[in-house]
């Protein structure tokens, strides 16, 4: 069976939209395989998260989640772009005998950034967040609970948390996102919450990795199994893919945008350079010449 990379949006009784987000070579070609499995966990979250929010940008749109700590993970940044591309990088510092390490070692004094850039004549959006708690899926909720105002909830599956690990045989990572629709948002009522979604919560908590990660079964089903009481409306799949933005031209008006100190400095006793792009590491040689 050939895995997909799909997000699937949907909407139920009119009241809550959502996402359910399922990844196999998108996210593998991502995630860097030399990494301990509980830093490849959180790596996974990351994508599933960024691409449950941003999948459907439109125009020149670019959403990107950005995540900076003094842990063990330096870095996370993963984006996806109008064009359903996604991206995305870790930095780590040395992560020898670090497996069984718990979240808030791996990410300490935490941030966590959402970036929207909507063309570039548009206003760009970003909203930052402390990460507390002990996962990445507590740190967005936190972002979105509260700093947005709006009742969203994650739920967030990736294989490096199983005992068996079989990638060939499981999709990678992926996720559910539920937002209750601003007009049922009455958050001057707060004694009265609404009961489709306390009870769609909890039925959303009942899935577990296994059941979701499982190739044999298609997005659709695991929705219908979840919500199929519900008058569930399912919208047109999109498709993810990993081309990168990076290109020749843009690289060599990067370094043409250079001062001529810097550039003499690069090419200090070398007749070339190489330049490898952090997102899909691929490498490029340029000689002086070629930044006249």
């Amino acid at each position: 069976m050939i895995l997909e990379n799909l997000v699937i949006p949907f909407q139920i009784n009119n009241k809550i939209k959502g996402t359910i987000v399922r990844l196999s070579s998108v996210a593998s070609q991502v995630i860097n395989d030399s990494l301990p499995k509980n830093i490849k966990s959180i790596f996974a979250d990351s994508i599933s998260i960024t691409v449950s929010i941003g999948s459907r940008m439109k125009n020149d749109g670019v959403f990107s989640l950005h995540i900076h700590s003094e842990g063990i993970i330096k870095t996370i940044f993963v984006d996806v772009n109008n064009n359903s591309s996604i991206r995305g990088y870790i930095s780590v510092n040395d992560f020898e005998n670090v497996e069984n390490l718990p979240f808030e070692r791996l990410v300490s004094n935490g941030t966590l950034a959402l970036n929207i850039k909507e063309g570039k004549f548009s206003k760009n959006y970003q909203g930052l967040v402390e990460i507390k708690g002990k996962s990445i899926r507590e740190a967005i909720d936190s972002y979105f609970n509260s700093s947005e105002q709006v009742k969203s909830f994650f739920k967030l599956f990736n294989i490096f948390n199983h005992e068996k690990y079989e990638p060939n045989s499981n999709y990678i990572a992926g996720a559910i996102r539920l937002e209750l629709m601003p007009k049922i948002n009455d958050f001057n009522n707060l004694e009265k919450p609404n009961e489709d979604w306390e009870t769609m919560l909890m039925f959303l908590e009942t899935l577990n990795s296994e059941e979701f990660l499982n190739i044999k079964k298609t997005s659709k089903q695991i929705l219908l199994n979840l919500f199929g009481q519900y008058e569930i409306k399912i919208f047109d799949e999109i498709n993810l893919n990993n081309n990168c933005q990076c290109s020749n031209e843009r690289v060599l008006n990067t370094l043409k945008s250079m001062d001529q100190k810097e550039i003499s400095f690069l090419f200090n006793h070398k007749k070339s350079i190489e330049v490898v792009c952090e997102f899909c590491k691929t490498k490029r040689v340029y000689t002086k010449q070629d930044l006249k």
